[in-house]
């Protein structure tokens, strides 16, 4: 099976036929949103917090340590602020997409 994306529609060719499909194009993940936000990309242990509640952060302070697949990964704020509350703690296993803190609206 071949498949070439060409415009608003997916061509895959697959048995000798030709086929066609639209494709709904979205806007790119990453909206300036979601990049504010620091939150868990796949399932993970948090091993460290370097964060607490009342905790003013600048961008590229660090935040936590979680370790996945035998690797540590390190996070550091997004963006300026005030953290509100912390929603994990050390030794949780987190799924993907849990936020690990709570920004205070500024």
């Amino acid at each position: 099976m071949k498949s070439q994306r060409f415009k608003d529609k997916v061509w895959v060719q697959w048995r000798g036929r030709l086929y066609g499909m639209p494709v709904e194009l979205k806007k790119a993940r990453g909206s300036e949103q979601e990049a504010q936000e620091l939150v868990a990309p796949f399932s993970c242990k948090v091993l460290k917090i370097q964060a607490k509640a009342g905790s003013e952060l600048k961008k590229g302070d660090p935040v936590i340590v979680v370790e996945a697949m035998k690797m540590e990964y390190s996070y550091a704020s997004p963006k300026d602020g005030v953290v509100e509350s912390v929603n994990v703690k050390e030794g949780q296993i987190v799924n993907a997409g849990t936020h690990f803190i709570r920004w205070k609206n500024a």
